[in-house]
Formats: structure tokens, C-alpha cells, sequence
């Protein structure tokens, strides 16, 4: 007798256990819109106080990843607030077509290859159409390719302006959303040369395995290749359902947000796999009751510090950019 109460025990604990895993990884779209919806307007609201405070400075982590983030979430039928959406585009277009100002930036590589190559991606996110300011800038971009086939930067501010498959994979895709008929063979030549060093470099930080995987498939590498390093970007998920930066540090919004939309977008993964749900629900555990995510900055800071009225004090810049990631994953998951 002694002996079935004990197997009934063990059964029940068992299927207790594996009801609660199972009912942990099935995201509720109800709470995925919520905290959508509690993001939206904490980013919008810095990226206005950002541009107010900053002068004529504009970021990639409160403007260029913004707007791509909102175009997604206004695709997706999220109310999206248009003058502050425009505001962040216009600061874009705004320096662009400052010619002068680009200029200025010609012996300043981050300025050039980082800001340009994120400016791109969110011009290119919003359909913007080309014109004779973007054939300059691409060109520009091209001549700095260097004879392996990356671009660099020389910024002391990881993750988003540090690393070299950050500024190869974000100058690719700018080169090809706009590939111009003028510049076909040219662009041809160097997106070839650039998938060939992604391919042949091998990442270190979770960073660099994100952005490897991007630049491959912005650049429509082969499917098998890109199979085998969306591969190695799972592996990296922790036992929380989130990524991290560095393999010493912990989980968090920045590395898992932007893991799971490489992933997506490589085709590697979808929204209903198992791996997209435990991130997801990581994403959704973690987020503060503002709409935020917290990111411990590694950055050196070698530019002044603006109040953006984003939380978490001197961690806002990392912070902001965390939550757009988060949020562009959590859309994605969005039927």
C-alpha cells in the first residue's frame, strides 16, 4: 500500500511540475500587448526629451532603434504617437541632409559608419525612398569598407557602437536597401566581400553573434549557413529563457531582445517554438512597471551625459535601447 501511495506521489509532483512549465511557456497575448503598450510612450516621450536636451545630436539608441521599433508596433495595429514618431524620423532626415555636418563627420568613423548605418536601418524600416543625399552617404559608406571586407569603429561604447560585425552588418543592409542602378556592380562587389569575412570571422559576445547572423541574412547568405549560426546563437539562451551580453554576466532585455529577433528574422525560429516563448516569457518577468528594462551599462563615457527622462539614471542610454529590442521581439510575437 505504502508502496503505490508513494509512486501516486511521485506522479502527481511530476505532472504538477509539467503542467506549470507548460502553462509558463505559453505567452499570453493579452500580457504581451500590455507591456507593449506601457513601452511605446516611455520611448517616445525620451526620444523627444533626448533631441530637446541634446541639441543637434540625435542616437541611435533614443531615435534610430526607436523609429525602427515603432514602424514595427504600428504595423502591428499598437497606437503609436505620429508627431513624436516623426519627430525622431525627422532628426534623421535632418542631419542627413546636412551635408555640411556629414562632412564635418568624414574623419570620425563612429559618426560615419555606427550612426549612419542604424540611420539607414530606420529610414529603410519606414520605407524611406532614396535620393541624392543617401547615393552620397553610400558611397561614402562603401569607400570605408576596409580590404577584408568589414567595416570597424573605434568607439569605446559597447555593445551598440563597439563591434565590427555591428558596423559591417548595419552598413550591408544600408547598402542594399538602396542599392541605386548607378552603384549595382560596386554594391554587388562589396556585400560579396562583406558576407565573406561575417562568414570567415567568428564571434566572442553575444553581440557580435546577433549581428553576424543579421548581416547574413540581410545579405542573403546561403540557407545552410545561416541555419548553422542561428544554431549557435540558440545555444547561447540560458536556462532563464534569456541571453546575455557577455558569457559572465546575467541575462538580460538588450542580449535576449535582440536575439530573438535575429532569430526570427533569419527564419530560424518562430513565435510559437518553445525557445521564442521562454524568451518571451523572460522578457515579460523582467519588465518594470514604468514599461522599461533595466541594462547595466559597459560602456566608457566619452560623450556628455543627457537627462532623457528615461529610468534607471546613468544606465538610460543601454536602458532604452534594451527596451526597443524587447519590445521589437515581443512584437514579433504578435499574431
Amino acid at each position: 500500500m505504502k508502496k503505490w501511495l508513494v509512486i501516486i506521489s511521485l506522479v502527481t509532483v511530476i505532472a504538477g511540475f509539467t503542467t506549470f512549465t507548460t502553462t509558463s511557456l505559453t505567452n499570453n497575448s493579452s500580457a504581451i500587448s500590455q507591456a507593449i503598450n506601457k513601452s511605446l510612450p516611455l520611448l517616445e516621450k525620451s526620444s523627444h526629451l533626448f533631441l530637446e536636451n541634446a541639441g543637434t545630436c540625435h542616437s541611435c539608441h533614443h531615435q534610430a532603434l526607436t523609429a525602427v521599433n515603432l514602424s514595427m508596433a504600428r504595423e502591428k495595429g499598437f497606437v503609436v504617437n505620429d508627431t513624436l514618431f516623426q519627430e525622431a524620423l525627422n532628426s534623421i532626415l535632418s542631419r542627413m541632409n546636412d551635408w555640411k555636418a556629414i562632412f564635418a563627420e568624414n574623419d570620425d568613423p563612429t559618426a560615419i559608419v555606427m550612426s549612419e548605418g542604424y540611420d539607414l536601418w530606420a529610414l529603410s524600416a519606414n520605407h524611406y525612398k532614396a535620393n541624392k543625399k543617401i547615393e552620397l552617404l553610400i558611397k561614402n559608406l562603401m569607400q570605408r569598407q576596409t580590404n577584408e571586407g568589414c567595416w570597424v569603429s573605434p568607439s569605446l561604447r559597447p555593445p551598440l557602437e563597439y563591434y565590427s560585425f555591428s558596423a559591417t552588418a548595419l552598413v550591408l543592409r544600408g547598402i542594399q536597401c538602396y542599392s541605386l542602378p548607378s552603384l549595382q556592380d560596386e554594391i554587388s562587389l562589396r556585400s560579396k566581400k562583406a558576407l565573406t569575412w561575417l562568414l570567415n570571422t567568428v564571434p566572442e559576445t553575444n553581440e557580435e553573434k546577433v549581428y553576424q547572423l543579421l548581416g547574413l541574412t540581410w545579405g542573403k547568405a546561403d540557407q545552410k549557413i545561416i541555419r548553422q549560426q542561428a544554431k549557435k546563437l540558440l545555444t547561447a539562451q540560458g536556462s532563464d529563457g534569456g541571453w546575455a551580453q557577455l558569457n559572465a554576466l546575467e541575462s538580460d532585455a538588450y542580449a535576449t531582445g535582440q536575439s530573438l529577433y535575429a532569430l526570427n528574422q533569419s527564419g530560424q525560429l518562430k513565435v510559437d517554438d518553445p525557445a521564442h516563448q521562454r524568451g518571451v516569457s523572460f522578457l515579460l518577468n523582467t519588465q518594470f512597471g514604468d514599461g522599461s528594462w533595466k541594462v547595466q551599462s559597459r560602456s566608457y563615457p566619452v560623450i556628455p551625459f543627457v537627462e532623457t527622462g528615461f529610468p534607471h539614471g546613468r544606465n538610460q542610454f543601454i536602458s532604452a535601447a534594451g527596451t526597443n529590442w524587447a519590445i521589437m521581439a515581443l512584437v514579433l510575437a504578435v499574431k
